[in-house]
């Protein structure tokens, strides 16, 4: 991949950065704690692989799409607990006409706002409150207080403003944001060279078998009909990581490198698997990728993986070391990170190569017991009695657009769930099949959801694909995926510090869109009774 032209050093004075390929960073404050980003949301003409041969380009698409600074993806952003962000956005777009049928409210697709996905701060004021309406034309400056006490991680940012988060996401509005601290200074971490991977879906050029009608070339439609199931096979596009397809990562043999896989698409997932191929009969090896975080959160144990499943919005931190399953180092040559998942044609599962190649160098991994001490929360023991919260998600497609659905209900920003602050309680989520509807007019479409809730991550039982067979692990999470079925999937969680509006809402961006979204409000004792609305305020509370 192509080094960016304007890396910078780590902040704060610390150790160089590695180099990450795809990104442009942004420059640090002069005063340390303040961390300076402009983001330009303008139209922007950029080219996006059609065809491969040995890793190279041999035919482009060219297209004009919204974007961060004109490129695909959004700038690396980075900070360290106890940062300020100070955020302009500047949104360049022109102003368009209300578009019909397309949400309650939507003035428009241009209109805009930011989230910082995953992190713990204020959502009120010019924090990270997403009830915010950036109109074309206009700049906002967000100033986004980073607690001391933050977990390092891996976070990213994207437009939340409810009608237009499909379409602006799907543009390649999306990028990393970076938090820097304790288990960079590792030792067996330290030493390892980084890739960010932000993976997006762009679904442009549509063809006839979508039946939206003639497009240009290079064009997103703005309907969003373009994000039903199957459409975005239809279309035969490929993930872009960094803004590419299917690009190279290097490697040494026996090099350990620190991999921070970011799912920003809209609605696919993805089984990421790092294989060896035979080529002669195309067989696959499985080696193995060292998790060591989820969703900007430090596990606190080191996991040997055969895949990393990314569904949208997850975010998994996992060390690679280019040895074979008995620890010897790779040859030189090419591997593939490939996507596992069951109906993946044979190149649209290419999602990127890995070219090992050079002098070798037998790096270490990290222990168990320095991991340990880094997981950032406490256990919420199971078999404490708290108050339990219930989410339904349910998609109605009988009428146009279609209805998303939380408890029956569309997403109607006046109300909110009030809870309190410092509660502990336990969620039961689930996507059902089988609906309380009493109207036979009403007729749903049955899948899973992406569970996502701003603020506060929360704890829960998942399956690890781990080298050796599935195991069962607990963790901590900002979003989880809820298959389909009666059976709900139980989250623990702690209403910690902020006080206000936010939301939860599935994170199959186009679900969102149609009102699979709920306001939520964490307010202070005696507060339990007041009415709800919609408008972010609130704070901190030292």
């Amino acid at each position: 991949m192509e080094k960016s032209k304007d890396l910078v050093k780590a902040r704060h004075g610390g150790h160089p950065g590695h180099p990450h390929p795809g990104h442009p960073h942004l420059h640090p404050h002069p005063h340390p704690g303040e961390v300076d980003v402009r983001l330009e949301l303008k139209y922007a003409i950029n080219k996006i692989a059609t065809a491969l041969v040995d890793g190279q380009a041999q035919g482009f698409d060219t297209v004009n799409l919204r974007s961060y600074n004109g490129k695909l993806v959004g700038p690396v952003i980075e900070a360290r607990p106890g940062d300020t962000l100070n955020i302009l956005l500047d949104n360049q777009l022109p102003m368009e006409p209300h578009t019909p049928g397309t949400d309650h409210h939507s003035p428009g697709f241009n209109t805009t706002n930011l989230h910082v996905h995953g992190l713990h701060v204020s959502p009120a004021g010019n924090s990270d409150n997403v009830m915010l309406e950036i109109v074309p034309g206009q700049q906002f400056q967000y100033e986004i207080k980073i607690p001391r006490d933050h977990p390092a991680g891996t976070y990213w940012y994207h437009p939340h403003r409810h009608g237009s988060v499909a379409i602006q996401v799907s543009n390649g509005l999306a990028g990393a944001l970076i938090i820097r601290g304790d288990i960079d200074e590792v030792p067996a971490i330290k030493a390892a060279r980084e890739q960010i991977l932000v993976i997006q879906q762009i679904p442009y050029v549509v063809n006839e078998q979508t039946k939206l009608g003639q497009v240009e070339p290079g064009d997103l439609v703005d309907g969003h009909t373009v994000f039903f199931p199957g459409n975005w096979e239809a279309m035969k596009r490929r993930f872009t990581i960094n803004g590419e397809v299917e690009p190279t990562l290097q490697m040494r043999p026996g090099e350990v490198q620190r991999w921070r896989f970011i799912h920003a698409g809209f609605r696919k997932k993805l089984e990421v698997k790092l294989v060896r191929r035979d080529p002669k009969t195309g067989a696959e090896e499985i080696l193995p990728q060292y998790l060591i975080a989820l969703d900007g959160i430090t596990t606190g144990s080191i996991d040997a993986l055969e895949e990393v499943e990314l569904h949208p919005a997850y975010r998994a931190d996992v060390l690679v070391r280019a040895t074979d399953n008995a620890g010897n180092a790779l040859p030189e040559g090419t591997y593939w990170l490939v996507d596992g998942t069951q109906g993946a044609s044979a190149e649209s599962r290419n999602l990127a190569r890995v070219v090992v190649k050079g002098p070798q160098v037998m790096m270490g991994l990290p222990t168990e017991m320095e991991l340990a001490p880094l997981a950032p929360f406490m256990d919420i023991p199971v078999d404490r009695d708290i108050p339990v919260q219930k989410v339904k998600f349910e998609l109605r497609i009988d009428s146009v657009p279609p209805m998303g659905l939380i408890n029956g209900e569309t997403f109607d920003a006046s109300k909110s769930r009030k809870l309190l602050l410092g509660a502990e309680e336990e969620w039961e989520v689930s996507s059902p099949t089988e609906h309380e509807d009493s109207d036979p007019s009403h007729v749903y479409f049955n899948e899973g959801h992406p569970f996502h809730i701003h603020l506060n991550p929360f704890q829960c039982d998942i399956k690890l694909k781990g080298v050796g067979g599935v195991k069962q692990k607990r963790v901590w999470k900002d979003t989880i995926f809820v298959e389909p079925g009666q059976i709900p999937v139980k989250l623990r969680t702690r209403y910690e510090r902020y006080v206000g509006m936010f939301m939860l809402h599935c994170h199959i961006l186009d679900h969102e869109d149609f009102g699979m979204m709920e306001m939520i409000e964490i307010v202070l004792p005696g507060g339990m009774n007041m009415p709800g609305g919609g408008g972010g305020h609130g704070g901190h509370l030292h």
